[in-house]
């Protein structure tokens, strides 16, 4: 999470640096010897560590996995967004403007993406707050013409609001952006959590009910076949026995 603008503070930080930089430089200068250009760099540093949670619809969901695996082209679409919170943000619906693609492009034209915002209702229109693409089988990091794209929507929209973009791939992989033009904070991938609604109740319902064959040395250093359901208990090592013992739970080994 890193701030979209520099604030007033990281300016007057930045100014000062390169002014303690540029004083130096200018103490040490001799004309036509040492000629060069002086460079500042400064650190974007972290601003908060709670992440935020994107939820999709089940509906929303599904159409966006639909045009995934369904072209074997790029293709774009736009998403319908509630804010709940300045944490919590739920995709309900999915929109697709007429366009013209590739293997590694998605292109509109003027006149399309025109007549795309006219045919959206006022409500559509203030909940459109959310761009996805398809990578196909590449991988889902962000290209230079992907940057720009986002640069260009969050100035035209005029650093206000917030504003979501994803890239997508038949691996089901996702790369997310959001950014918190209000709180003047930028999310990408590592700092949300993607939720589609009513899944992990149900996860959390089945759970119990598959479970994981284990395998154990009895005390005859024998292999003992067991059942365990998921997430229920974590085994532990005996210290008296002499040999390895592991029992498989939900997550992992234990030793």
């Amino acid at each position: 999470m890193k701030h979209i603008q520099l604030t007033d503070k990281e300016k007057e930080d930045l100014f000062l640096k390169f002014f303690n930089k540029f004083k130096k430089e200018l103490d040490d200068y001799i004309f036509n010897v040492t000629d060069k250009t002086i460079t500042v760099k400064t650190d974007v540093s972290e601003v908060a560590k709670e992440k935020v949670n994107i939820i999709f619809t089940q509906d929303a969901y599904l159409k966006m996995q639909a045009l995934v695996e369904f072209f074997d082209t790029e293709v774009g679409w736009y998403g319908l967004v509630d804010k709940i919170d300045d944490k919590n943000y739920k995709v309900y619906d999915v929109k697709v403007c007429k366009q013209y693609v590739d293997g590694a492009k998605v292109d509109t034209e003027d006149d399309d993406t025109l007549e795309f915002f006219e045919s959206l209702t006022d409500d559509e229109a203030e909940h459109l707050h959310f761009q996805a693409h398809s990578h196909v089988n590449m991988s889902t990091s962000a290209s230079a013409v992907d940057t720009q794209n986002q640069y260009d929507v969050i100035k035209n929209i005029g650093m206000k609001g917030f504003y979501i973009f994803q890239i997508w791939n038949k691996k089901n992989e996702i790369s997310t952006y959001l950014y918190d033009l209000d709180n003047n904070i930028f999310y990408d991938t590592k700092d949300v959590l993607i939720e589609v609604e009513g899944v992990d109740d149900f996860i959390l319902q089945v759970k119990p009910l598959v479970c994981k064959r284990v395998y154990q040395w009895n005390n005859c250093g024998q292999w003992q076949n067991q059942w365990e359901a998921n997430g229920t208990k974590k085994g532990k090592k005996k210290k008296e026995d002499s040999y390895s013992e592991y029992y498989y739970g939900y997550g992992g080994y234990y030793e």
